[in-house]
């Protein structure tokens, strides 16, 4: 799975919980406390004021291919 600035955090989430270790690692929380936040990765990236949204997706998806995949 590639992830884009559309897809669901949640979906995101639920591929494995060895992921929220990246986003805590860039300082984004991708959960709220009643789950996972409810919207795209663009939206929660925006609302982290992240300035480099190609950079941290690129290096998410470099995570799930080495932390997830290989595994």
């Amino acid at each position: 799975m590639t992830i884009t600035s559309e897809t669901l955090v949640e979906e995101i989430l639920d591929l494995d919980p060895r992921v929220v270790r990246y986003f805590i690692l860039n300082k984004v929380k991708p959960f709220t406390c009643g789950g996972a936040y409810p919207q795209t990765l663009g939206e929660l990236l925006a609302r982290y004021n992240v300035e480099d949204v190609d950079g941290f997706m690129a290096g998410l998806n470099a995570f799930i291919a080495d932390e997830i995949e290989s595994s």
